[in-house]
């Protein structure tokens, strides 16, 4: 200690041991100089924190109307904020482009509902295959109501491009 002396060489001793022992249990338990600092935990462990549940999947099949011969499958991921739908078609004309989207109410035709959703243009390579995705920001199931999808004749709503080549429900 400043200004204080040691009386024998043995409290000397014992007082710059204690103050070496003070020193070295401060930097261990946390003082300033070599100290590290506590673990932060991640959002994985942290309490409260859930995991992002997986997407749903569900399967529908594309079929043709009238005299089409494509055919096709409808995939649905539905995740808590969006929906994924994927449209794969064989059989349809080579480098074709056919307008799609989400209706209200179902397949057969007979019962065309209200345009719901527009779904990206199906573009189909030479040999007539298409694999046309989109994601749109809706939830799947609708919480009421039915849905089927529809892929058109052509690449617009005019004239005969506006008949039905495919139809499939989402239910």
């Amino acid at each position: 200690m400043p200004g204080t002396r040691c009386k024998t060489a043995f409290g000397c001793a014992i007082t710059s041991l204690a103050i070496a022992a003070i020193a070295t249990c401060a930097a261990a338990c946390g003082g300033e100089a070599g100290s590290t600092p506590s673990p932060t935990p991640t959002q994985a462990t942290s309490p409260g924190h859930l995991p992002s549940p997986s997407p749903k999947a569900f399967s529908f099949q594309l079929n043709p109307v009238n005299t089409a011969r494509a055919t096709g499958t409808i995939a649905v991921s539905a995740g808590q904020r969006s929906t994924t739908i994927e449209l794969k078609i064989t059989g349809l004309q080579p480098n074709s482009s056919h307008v799609s989207h989400i209706h209200i109410g179902g397949c057969p035709q007979t019962s065309r509902g209200v345009i719901a959703f527009a779904l990206n243009q199906v573009v189909a390579d030479g040999l007539g295959t298409a694999d046309t995705r989109t994601t749109l920001n809706i939830t799947y199931p609708p919480a009421s109501g039915k849905w089927y999808v529809v892929v058109h004749a052509g690449p617009d709503m005019q004239g005969t491009s506006a008949s039905y080549l495919m139809c499939g429900n989402l239910f």
